[in-house]
């Protein structure tokens, strides 16, 4: 089972660990962050959760109480909008069927969140399993930002995706196998 607690100064050099690369750092958090992810770069992250409201809550998502991943969710509280961002799965923990259960905990966290009424993400469009995942979950694709980031030399297409709490059902966990 997965949990959610919040993302601490102590999980910098691990969340840091799990990026090896400037396109890897683009695709988890966007261009604006830089390779490798600096300590002034996660302690931001942190100080946005600090305003009141927060315009930015982080967490780790942990298996047993271990760190696995990591989420964020910003916040657009004029309109009632969160955005699911920042979502990685440890290094070594992929391909072990984490990203539905964890992105169903973070929609979970935004409609529990009075006051918020679409859920929205951006993501980049060769990332396919994300999509299916995302697709999976209720988000609809409602457009595409073409060439909209850049990756070093490289220029990304970002699709924007979104959630209504009226179309979210949590899903049922599937019935244990004896």
């Amino acid at each position: 089972m997965l949990t959610l607690r919040p993302f601490a100064t102590l999980d910098f050099p691990l969340l840091a660990s799990w990026f090896s690369t400037l396109p890897e750092v683009v695709q988890w958090g966007g261009s604006h962050l830089s390779y490798p992810l600096t300590q002034a770069d996660m302690a931001d992250m942190l100080a946005q959760g600090q305003s009141s409201p927060p315009s930015r809550r982080c967490w780790m998502v942990c298996r047993d109480g271990a760190p696995v991943g990591h989420a964020q969710l910003a916040y657009d509280w004029r309109d009632g909008n969160a955005r699911l961002g920042r979502v990685a799965i440890a290094p070594a923990k992929r391909g072990q069927g984490l990203a539905r259960p964890m992105v169903t905990l973070m929609i979970d966290e935004a409609f529990q969140t009075p006051g918020i009424e679409r859920l929205e993400l951006n993501v980049y469009l060769f990332n396919t399993p994300a999509i299916r995942t995302y697709q999976a979950l209720g988000f609809t694709m409602e457009g595409v930002r073409r060439s909209s980031t850049r990756a070093g030399a490289e220029r990304w297409d970002t699709g924007m995706m979104g959630l209504l709490r009226g179309e979210w059902q949590t899903p049922t966990p599937a019935p244990a196998t004896s």
